[in-house]
This record gives structure tokens, C-alpha cells and sequence, in this order.
């Protein structure tokens, strides 16, 4: 008999039709069998079809819980107390001037409170266009005018000593503009190591620069618009802080940023530039321009007319969807002294004792084996089953529909053979004599 491969649409619905009641009777799913048995009485058809379902409907309960815990808490943070190994990050310093610092000689004695009232601005301060006259009010390439005002580092900062070993000052600090006014970055700093001399900065500053602002960050990061100083010091101190050290494992970079909920180094992104770039365009969007200490471009600083449009707008940082790095540093400080030597010095305090470390609470793995194990437990699904349904509505449903196809062409019956009864059954019952 040759077969033709090529069933109609009907044959094959036919073929589905009869492979899904064969499959439902037949499968390995415990409690499907039994509803679907015709031959059973109808309450106990009911009562099995209840209880697979119920199954069913805690198999789905319980997996949409795993699934959210999997999406929202995925990792878990522990202790690591092996840190002699470690390299501890110094913070990025900035010290910052103030308005006393700026050489202003050269501006007019008529226009020296415009120029401190927009050095010292910050978005919870009103400029007062008011006392301003009407030609400055579209006055702008303020930025420019501030960096050429400001000291240099090396007439600021001397004397540096970095890990008991003596450093040229305009090798670690650098000018730059930011959020905050005119600073002095520190740059070049090497990590600390337990075994160093002195887990230490200092430098020194002439009496007659104070007050100076002094900032902490991570590297490569800077202050925030309208950040607080680590302290505004009047005279030279000594701060001692701390830091607070997060790792985690490799298997982490496979979750999604909204899972992990932090970037990875290599993905060049880190929590202030996110801030920093969210505000700029936020700011850049309502008022057409950016305020002095944010503009990197000449056209897109605001002229004064523009910073009481800065000052209504009112920006939420946790709508900018910005995260910290993965592996960070964060520092507090836990003490702020006068310091005996007139030197300025930021000191580690201790080395800390125990890091922390985020890794998978379960991975995609664990999250399969969670699924089978309660789909197992309350139907006994295996991935057989899954093998065995792919089967019956793939293979076996093209091949049922070929071979039916085929005996229709050549008019073949199945007959099936049932022994017949006799015609006389005896039905008395015969005795036999036992012998003990």
C-alpha cells in the first residue's frame, strides 16, 4: 500500500480531534484521565475535574509569586570578612572656593553683586532681577568669566602628603568648574593598601583662604547642584571617615538593569553623570538654556532674565531611573577636628572588617527547577509530558491523518475479532470427591 503524504485540512483536523481525546485519556498528568473517562460514574468525573483544577490554579498562584520575587528581589546581599586583600578608593576631594577667593578687581563696583549673587546661586535661591539694570538682565557667558576669577590650585594648596610619602600638589589637584562653583579635583590618588604607612591625605592651606568647601565623591563623579559640603571649614582639620564596600559576583551581569538595579563598569555609565545629564536635559527642555555652572557650550547658557525660569522648576532625581555601580565605594565621615599641625588632613579611620556582597539569590536555573518542582508536585508534570504533548498533536496527528487518508483510498476495514460464546454453557456445578 503506498501512502500519500499529503493530507487535505480535513483529514488532519480529524486526525487532532482524535489524537486530543486519545491524548487526554492516555497522558501522564495525574487526575485528567479520570474526568475525562466516560466509563466512570459523573460524580466522580466532577470531583476529579475540581481537584485537577484547583491544581492548576495553584500551580499558576504559586509561580506568579516565584516569577515576581525573581523580577523585584533577585539578589540578596551578604558579609564577606576576607579584606586584607582589598584596595580601598580615597575619595575624590574637591575643595571649593567661595566668593572671597574670586579675584573681582577688575569688575566694576556697580555690577560686584550681580556677579556673587549668580556665583553663589543655586535653584533654592531668587535672583532679583529688580536691583539688576536693564542691560545685564540678557547677560550670559558667565562661566567663562568665573574659571578666569578663580585662583589657581598650586597658589591655594601646598605641603601635599599622600600615604606618608610627600606628592607635588599639581599632580593631585586640578581646576575644574561644577555643580557647586569653582574647585580644586584631586585626580592620580592611588588605592590604599593595609599594608601602607598611613592610610592618609594632607595638605595645607594659607588662613587667609578660609572658608573653604570640602566635597566628597567617588572617582570620576562630582557634587551635585545644590549639594551640601562635607564641612565648610574655617581653619585646618582633620576628618576621619569610613567607607562601606560593595561587590558583587559575575553572575549578576545576566540579570536586566531593572533586576540588577545597578551598572556594571563596562557599561560606562555611573550614577552622578546619570543625575547630572537627566537634570541638564530636564532644565534644558523647560527653559531653553542651563544655568552657568551646568553649561558646557557657550549658546545654552541662560542669561539672567532666564534663572527665575530655572528656580519654578521643580525636578524629582528618583524620576531620572538612575543607579549606583555595581561594585561601589560610599564614604561617611565620623569625625571632624581642629587639627594641631595647621595641615588639613583626611584620614581612614579603620580598615574595615567586612564587605558586602550581592549575588543571585536563584538564577534562571533555579528558576526552571522551581517551576517543575511545583508543576510535578501538584500534577506530576515532567518534561516527558511536554515531549509526549508535542508528540501526539505533531507526528502522531500528521502520521494518523496519512494512514487514514491512505485506507480510504484502498477501502481498508479494521476488523476486530471478539471470541464468540458457546451456545450452551454449562452452568451446574460439579462436585469431585476428596481423598484425604
Amino acid at each position: 500500500m503506498k501512502y500519500k503524504y499529503n493530507p487535505s485540512l480535513r483529514e488532519l483536523r480529524f486526525s487532532f480531534n482524535h489524537r486530543l481525546r486519545q491524548y487526554l485519556l492516555e497522558n501522564t498528568l495525574d487526575g485528567v484521565q479520570y474526568f475525562v473517562d466516560p466509563t466512570r460514574p459523573k460524580w466522580e468525573r466532577v470531583v476529579w475535574f475540581l481537584l485537577t483544577l484547583a491544581s492548576v490554579a495553584a500551580i499558576v498562584a504559586i509561580i506568579i509569586i516565584i516569577l515576581d520575587k525573581f523580577q523585584t528581589e533577585p539578589t540578596i546581599t551578604g558579609l564577606d570578612i576576607m579584606t586584607d586583600h582589598i584596595n580601598i578608593e580615597f575619595p575624590q576631594i574637591f575643595v571649593c572656593f567661595d566668593w572671597n577667593h574670586m579675584n573681582y578687581s577688575y569688575i566694576p563696583q556697580n555690577e560686584m553683586y550681580m556677579y556673587e549673587a549668580l556665583y553663589n546661586w543655586n535653584f533654592e535661591k531668587h535672583v532679583d532681577l529688580k536691583s539688576f539694570h536693564l542691560i545685564y538682565k540678557n547677560k550670559n557667558n558667565f562661566r567663562k568669566i568665573f574659571e578666569a576669577m578663580s585662583p589657581d590650585c598650586d597658589s591655594l594648596i601646598s605641603d601635599c602628603e599622600y600615604r606618608g610619602i610627600g606628592t607635588s600638589c599639581d599632580k593631585v589637584f586640578t581646576k575644574v568648574t561644577t555643580s557647586v562653583g569653582t574647585c580644586c579635583k584631586s585626580k592620580n590618588l592611588e588605592p590604599l593598601k593595609i599594608m601602607d604607612i598611613s592610610w592618609s591625605f594632607e595638605f595645607r592651606t594659607p588662613s587667609a583662604t578660609f572658608p573653604l568647601r570640602f566635597y566628597f565623591t567617588q572617582n570620576d563623579s562630582s557634587p551635585f547642584p545644590s549639594e551640601r559640603p562635607v564641612v565648610k571649614v574655617h581653619f585646618p582639620v582633620n576628618v576621619e571617615f569610613i567607607v562601606d564596600i560593595t561587590y558583587t559576583t559575575p553572575d549578576i551581569r545576566y540579570l536586566s538593569l531593572r533586576q540588577r538595579k545597578c551598572y556594571y563598569k563596562q557599561e560606562d555609565v555611573n550614577f552622578n553623570d546619570c543625575e547630572i545629564n537627566c537634570f541638564i536635559d530636564k532644565l534644558y527642555k523647560h527653559c531653553k538654556c542651563l544655568p552657568w555652572f551646568l553649561s558646557f557650550v557657550d549658546k545654552t547658557e541662560c542669561s539672567i532674565s532666564k534663572y527665575f525660569c530655572l528656580k519654578n522648576i521643580n525636578i524629582d532625581a528618583a524620576q531620572c531611573n538612575c543607579w549606583i555601580s555595581c561594585d561601589h565605594v560610599s564614604y561617611s565621615v565620623r569625625e571632624i577636628q581642629k587639627s594641631p599641625r595647621s595641615v588639613n588632613r583626611i584620614v581612614l579611620r579603620n580598615w574595615p572588617t567586612a564587605l558586602y556582597k550581592r549575588e543571585m539569590r536563584f538564577g534562571y536555573l533555579d528558576l526552571l527547577v522551581s517551576f517543575g518542582g511545583i508543576a510535578g508536585l501538584f500534577l506530576g508534570y515532567s518534561l516527558l509530558t511536554s515531549i509526549e504533548f508535542g508528540y501526539y498533536f505533531t507526528l502522531r496527528t500528521y502520521c494518523g491523518a496519512v494512514v487514514q487518508l491512505s485506507r480510504k483510498q484502498y477501502n481498508i476495514v479494521t476488523v476486530h475479532v471478539v471470541e464468540k460464546l458457546p451456545k450452551k454453557v454449562d452452568i451446574n456445578p460439579k462436585y469431585y470427591q476428596y481423598v484425604d
